[in-house]
């Protein structure tokens, strides 16, 4: 996954919202920088990609665990290490 591969994800739902605050873009922009900064990580620590699929399921993962106030169990380590961190750097909060 690239930069462009993932803000073409996140224009994809920028224009499904109409819409969209200023507030809501500045989560925007620290979700990208904050993935795109994981997924660097992840590519030098182990080798391993993060792709755009991967990147859906933890940005609907992260919206459930907003809802619901926990993170589901049994997801893929990537997608709920990708979680933790947006809950952490966007909330401020811990689960």
């Amino acid at each position: 996954m690239d930069r462009d591969d993932l803000d073409k994800y996140f224009e994809e739902i920028l224009a499904n919202e109409g819409y969209v605050s200023a507030e809501s873009l500045d989560v925007l922009k620290k979700l990208i920088n904050l993935t795109l900064k994981f997924r660097d990580k992840l590519k030098a620590e182990t080798g391993e990609i993060l792709t755009v699929g991967e990147t859906r399921r933890a940005l609907d993962v992260y919206l459930k665990a907003i809802k619901q106030g926990r993170i589901s169990k049994n997801l893929d380590s990537k997608i709920e290490a990708l979680v933790r961190l947006w809950i952490k750097e966007i909330n401020g909060i811990t689960f």
